[in-house]
């Protein structure tokens, strides 16, 4: 079994670590951009108008179905093992109650897929492709990066991406070459991912000595209702806002919806970069609870976002340019409208799990996720019955959705405060 250090404050407690963590999810981050847009293009070309749309639009059936299949786990099963990493056995039991509870899972999404790709007929007559695609998800949903997490060892995430992701990489332009090889690209996927579950099982048996250990039938149930907060929090803010693009294509012409597109796009690209940063400092506060230099991270970081934020309002229209080119311009107003979202999710996303999530108010995380969420289907839906022709309103709309998000999870944190005080100085005292 391999010797597994872990200090007067547990694996990967430092402050150093935490710097390397962000980094190493600042380069997956930037290998998740860099891979798909060398394949796009190519296979944009050599699969045609047609083998690349089924393909995109599958890609997109499948984006919802790997929600789905996540189910939360990642943070839920997270915290889970960071604090059970000092005894493997146990550790070993949860990676075993998430594996249950993602397999029942994987056949309940995909009974579910059934009907909808018999209804859908761009869905129905590539049943062979939506099959395989939907293999590489299930199989991609098993691999237990939250162990990784948990441990602080989130570089191992990086390079296993980055490697399986070439290797697919090379088999795309050695063996796609025209339309009629369209099965080839989620095949493809299924053996990158095949590949992916491997590594990441012998890794974690490697550096951890965690196995999988099956646990009762009872123990997989309690895993899935634990993670079943997250993917509400989570599920429900990304279906809300997307409700909002819903209703906008409902409303107005395909111009005013690609103007609210590529702003949110823009929006959506920013927010990209507090995931690498939050991703590392929720694990972090898990095993240390360490609030003064959570402050100082969600301080520092608020007053970066809000300059990011104003200098997006400022360039609005470059942006938009370089974004749409000329007949795009005219949008560049709504750009600036919805800036103000870059920094008010800096601070939802940082009240979110890495402080509320992190000290055991899970709850509070998923309620303020159905306030803001019930807010926007109200307000959105409103200004649609009314009438309302001006996508500035819509993005006003989506600005106030994130401060009430904001401020929920500010009375959450408000109203907790003696406890994260309380447990933050029982943390430091050990």
């Amino acid at each position: 079994m391999p010797k597994v250090d872990f200090g007067n404050k547990g694996i990967g407690g430092s402050r150093e670590l935490l710097v390397s963590n962000i980094a190493a999810q600042y380069g997956l981050q930037i290998a998740k951009y860099v891979i798909p847009f060398i394949t796009l293009p190519y296979l944009a070309r050599v699969l045609g108008g047609d083998g690349y749309g089924i393909r995109s639009y599958v890609l997109s059936v499948m984006t919802i179905a790997t929600t789905v299949l996540d189910f939360g786990f990642m943070t839920s099963a997270t915290k889970s093992i960071s604090r059970t990493r000092s005894n493997i056995g146990r550790a070993s039991l949860v990676v075993g109650a998430v594996v249950e509870a993602k397999l029942l899972l994987v056949f309940i999404v995909g009974i579910a897929l059934v009907p909808i790709s018999m209804a859908i007929p761009l869905l129905s007559e590539n049943q062979s492709y939506v099959a395989i695609a939907y293999a590489s998800c299930a199989i991609n949903s098993l691999v237990p990066d939250y162990v990784f997490m948990g441990y602080e060892r989130m570089s191992i995430m990086t390079i296993r991406y980055v490697v399986c992701k070439a290797v697919g990489l090379v088999l795309t332009f050695a063996s796609i070459h025209s339309p009629s090889d369209l099965l080839l690209v989620p095949i493809i996927d299924v053996v990158s991912s095949i590949m992916a579950v491997v590594w990441t099982y012998f890794g974690m048996k490697r550096q951890f000595g965690i196995g999988v250990k099956f646990p009762s039938l009872s123990r997989g149930v309690d895993e899935f209702k634990r993670s079943s907060e997250v993917f509400v929090a989570n599920f429900s803010t990304t279906l809300f806002n997307s409700y909002t693009t819903l209703v906008i294509g409902v409303v107005f012409g395909a111009v005013d919806v690609a103007y609210w597109s590529l702003a949110s796009t823009v929006v959506s690209s920013v927010q990209s970069l507090y995931s690498p940063i939050f991703n590392s400092l929720y694990v972090y506060m898990i095993s240390q609870l360490d609030i003064s230099y959570y402050k100082t991270i969600f301080i520092k970081g608020a007053l970066a976002a809000v300059g990011i934020a104003f200098i997006t309002a400022i360039f609005s229209r470059p942006i938009m340019w370089v974004l749409g080119g000329d007949s795009y311009l005219d949008g560049a107003g709504i750009i600036a409208f919805t800036s103000p979202v870059i920094a008010l999710s800096f601070c939802t996303i940082g009240l979110g799990w890495p402080l509320l999530g992190a000290f055991g108010f899970e709850s509070g995380v998923m309620k303020s996720s159905l306030i803001a969420g019930m807010f926007t289907v109200i307000a959105v839906s409103g200004a649609a019955l009314l009438g309302v022709q001006s996508l500035a309103i819509y993005a006003v709309i989506r600005c106030a959705s994130e401060a009430v998000l904001a401020i929920a999870r500010g009375v959450v944190a408000v109203s907790h405060r003696r406890e994260i005080k309380a447990k933050g100085e029982k943390a430091n005292a050990k």
